[in-house]
């Protein structure tokens, strides 16, 4: 696990329990979420525009500390794998 990773996974913990608190519910009730998405859900109800102050900067920070892939879940591609070819008769 690298510690891009080893954040994630703790900022992922954090905002888990945040949200359940906020829904009076425990952390594995909710679904799993991108983290993007739970840091997006903690303004949306802390307010109601994401032109909260701190928000452009909470979601910056983010990305610059965890990168864009691991805060969008976005599956790093393999640059190594052959393509696939399929033959049609």
């Amino acid at each position: 696990m690298t510690d891009k990773q080893k954040a994630a996974a703790a900022i992922r913990a954090l905002l888990e329990r945040r949200i359940a608190r906020l829904l009076n519910c425990e952390p594995a009730e909710l679904p799993r979420m991108k983290i993007g998405s739970m840091a997006h859900f903690l303004f949306l109800l802390a307010g109601d525009a994401q032109t909260m102050p701190g928000f452009d900067t909470a979601m910056g920070t983010l990305i610059q500390v965890l990168g864009f892939n691991l805060t969008w879940d976005v599956e790093e591609k393999d640059e190594t794998e052959e393509p696939k070819i399929v033959v049609v008769n």
